[in-house]
Formats: C-alpha cells, sequence, structure tokens
C-alpha cells in the first residue's frame, strides 16, 4: 500500500469520525461500552454527596440557632451574667463545621455542573481532533515538503486528542476513584461527624435552651418569697456550673469532631480528585511519550536500513 493510499484512508477515516462525534453517535456508543454506566455512578456519587453535605449543613444550621439564643442569654438576681460566655468556644467549633460544609457542598455542586458541562462539550472536542487528523493527513498528503506546517498541524491534532482522552476519561475516572475512596474512608466519617452535630442539635434546641435558663427564672419569685434571694442565688449558681461542666464536655468532643470533618472534606473534595487527575494524566503523558518513542525508533531503523541499503551500480559500457 503506497504512502497516498495510506493516507486517502486515514482522511476517510477522520471525515467518518468527525461525523459521528459531531452528531452524538460517537457518544451513543462508547455509552453502550461502559462510559455510560461509568457517568451514571458518577452522577450517583455527587447527587448522595450533595445531599448528605445539605443534610449536615441544615443540622449545623439548627446547632447555630439553638447556640446563638444560649449565647444572647442573661440571667441574674441583683447582677447580670452573660451565659454566652459559657458557649462561645463550642459556638466557634460549630462555625468553623458550617463553614467546611458550605464550601464542601460547593464544591460539590460545581463538581456535578461541571460534569453536566463535559457530557454536553466532550464530542464537540473529539470531532475537532479527527478534524485535526484529516487536515494533517491531507497536509501530509498534497504538502510532504511544507514540514513547519506538518508540525503544527501534528501539534494542534495531539492538542485535541489528549484534551479528548482527558474529557472522555481522566475526569470520569477521577471522579469515579474518588467516590470509590470515598465511600470507604470519607463517608463514615463525615456521617459520624454529623450524628454528633445532630445529637448537640437536639440538645441545643431553642426549646431545650430556654428550659434550660428559664426553668429557674420563672419559679424565681416564688423561692424568693419563700426561701429568700440566698437560695435562689444558690440554685442558679449550681444549674450554671452544671451547664459550664456540659459545655465545657461538650467543646472537647466537638473540636474532635470538627477536625475529624474538615480532615474528611478536604480528602473528599480536594486531595483525592487531584491525586487521581494527577496520577491520570501522568499515565496519559507516558503513553504518549512512549508512542512518540516508538514512532522515532522506527524512523531511525528505516533511516539505517536505507543508509545500510546496497546502491545497485550499472557496468560500464564496453
Amino acid at each position: 500500500m503506497t504512502f497516498r493510499i495510506k493516507m486517502a484512508l486515514v482522511m476517510v477515516i477522520a471525515i467518518a469520525g468527525m461525523t459521528l462525534a459531531a452528531t452524538g453517535l460517537m457518544d451513543r456508543a462508547l455509552a453502550r461500552v461502559g462510559l455510560g454506566e461509568l457517568h451514571r455512578a458518577n452522577h450517583r456519587y455527587l447527587d448522595e454527596s450533595y445531599d448528605s453535605a445539605l443534610e449536615g449543613f441544615l443540622v449545623l444550621s439548627a446547632v447555630k440557632s439553638g447556640l446563638a439564643v444560649i449565647e444572647g442569654s442573661e440571667v441574674g438576681i441583683g447582677f447580670n451574667l452573660q451565659v454566652g460566655d459559657l458557649v462561645q468556644s463550642v459556638y466557634d467549633y460549630v462555625d468553623i463545621a458550617w463553614k467546611t460544609v458550605l464550601a464542601g457542598g460547593t464544591i460539590l455542586f460545581m463538581a456535578r455542573l461541571a460534569l453536566d458541562g463535559v457530557a454536553m462539550t466532550d464530542h464537540f472536542v473529539m470531532a475537532l481532533a479527527f478534524f485535526g487528523l484529516l487536515m494533517l493527513a491531507s497536509g501530509r498528503c498534497f504538502f510532504p515538503n511544507r514540514t513547519g506546517m506538518i508540525r503544527f498541524l501534528r501539534s494542534v491534532t495531539a492538542t485535541f486528542t489528549v484534551l479528548t482522552l482527558t474529557l472522555y476519561l481522566v475526569l470520569p475516572l477521577a471522579v469515579y476513584g474518588v467516590s470509590r475512596l470515598s465511600e470507604r474512608i470519607t463517608r463514615p466519617l463525615i456521617r459520624q461527624s454529623y450524628d454528633a452535630f445532630d445529637q448537640v442539635s437536639r440538645t441545643f434546641s431553642q426549646d431545650a435552651a430556654e428550659g434550660r435558663l428559664d426553668g429557674d427564672g420563672k419559679g424565681a419569685s416564688a423561692m424568693q418569697t419563700a426561701r429568700g434571694v440566698a437560695d435562689r442565688y444558690e440554685r442558679l449558681k449550681k444549674r450554671l456550673g452544671e451547664l459550664e461542666a456540659y459545655l465545657s464536655e461538650q467543646g472537647r468532643n466537638l473540636a474532635g469532631t470538627t477536625f475529624q470533618l474538615i480532615a474528611a472534606y478536604l480528602l473528599d473534595c480536594v486531595i483525592f480528585p487531584l491525586a487521581f487527575a494527577v496520577v491520570l494524566v501522568l499515565f496519559l503523558k507516558g503513553v504518549s511519550a512512549y508512542l512518540t518513542q516508538a514512532q522515532r525508533d522506527r524512523r531511525l531503523a528505516e533511516t539505517i536500513r536505507e543508509t545500510a541499503r546496497p546502491v545497485s551500480t550499472s557496468p560500464p559500457n564496453a
């Protein structure tokens, strides 16, 4: 098969591939061989993770509301005591966790939108890759002496090819790898953190907060009449001591829970995706470098064979 016939065959393949990619038929074929199931699995993971983040955001918002009620409360007898001083550390931990879940949920939502955007544009990028292949084959067939133009077309084709592989394989596989690691490592940690904050939410609900502080306050006038100011002061002091001990214990627990939640979301939304993307990009670059080196070795071998081939000489005329 001559060189021109090879290039003509490549051009036919490029035209067919460009047509199939631009019309979406190539995407349907790839979906049937496994990419469709990969896309659905990634969407399922992102939807579940976003719903979990939304649930945690609502739980933490409820905790913040309950703590805000306590933080603004005052109790006293002859003087005022700002009860918010007791809950400040707990409120700080909850606020950090709330911001972490807010950022994590936003990143997950953006990832879901990005995945939808990739699904809408990837076939056009594939069509451009086939178009670049068509231009490259045409240049090598009809303008073989224009090495600069051929080198430029080769670079453009390689760029769109790598971009196509990235959109169809690198990003989906990165999300899929993150989903598998998340299911085994980070999702249980996030669920444990939500359970801990949910327990605090039930404890520091608005009714519970009002009950803790108003229980003694509502009976204060009766006690003052029956037992006097000193008795009321002692009971109130004991109640506030119990509240302070409870809040101190919760502060220690929530410190570890907050660190756990931050670490889980950092792994889930930042470290795992970057690690998988880097590994897959390095793999693609390694494959590309291997193919380029193999092509160079083949050209060198052909050059050596051409050089070593004996030159036929015709006998001199008698």
